[in-house]
């Protein structure tokens, strides 16, 4: 069903039927609670850790085969954007960058597509800053991303 066709249904519905429908996502659905957390004014703080610690859990190597499951933190990262709530994705973006970069210092890690995806990450969080104009609230973390980057090789544009 497409938004044109969702708005159309919702504009059938009585206010008591749209509340309903509206607890039954909040409950059901932990992105919907989510979002309607941020919508009615919960600090979005609490947000930002839970899901930095979820990134960390998938970005720093686990077990003895010490296997990196990075393309598992860029997939919550992606499901969170469609939140579409600005501060939290340059967040997440920025803690993604600085725990692989953590990766490649404490490791020596070399991969190029690893390379690659974190500056495409770098990438999104520097869009995303400019396009909100808080560039002088990132400019030091992002000075020291971009300073650890370029101590192995790894050219961020900004």
């Amino acid at each position: 069903m497409g938004l044109r066709d969702v708005k159309k249904e919702l504009h059938k519905m009585d206010k008591s039927e749209m509340i309903k429908l509206v607890s039954e996502m909040y409950s059901k659905i932990p992105s919907a609670k989510e979002f309607l957390d941020v919508f009615f004014g919960v600090k979005i703080e609490t947000l930002i850790e839970k899901y930095k610690k979820e990134i960390e859990r998938y970005i720093y190597p686990s077990g003895k085969e010490m296997v990196l499951r990075e393309s598992e933190a860029r997939k919550i990262i992606r499901t969170v954007r469609k939140m579409k709530i600005t501060e939290l994705n340059v967040e997440l973006e920025l803690h993604y960058v600085e725990c692989c970069l953590e990766i490649i210092q404490s490791f020596g890690y070399s991969n190029e597509n690893y390379y690659i995806a974190i500056e495409k990450m770098f990438d999104s969080a520097i869009n995303a800053i400019s396009q909100i104009g808080e560039e002088e609230k990132y400019k030091s973390r992002i000075d020291n991303i971009y300073n650890i980057a370029s101590e192995y090789g790894i050219e961020f544009y900004y």
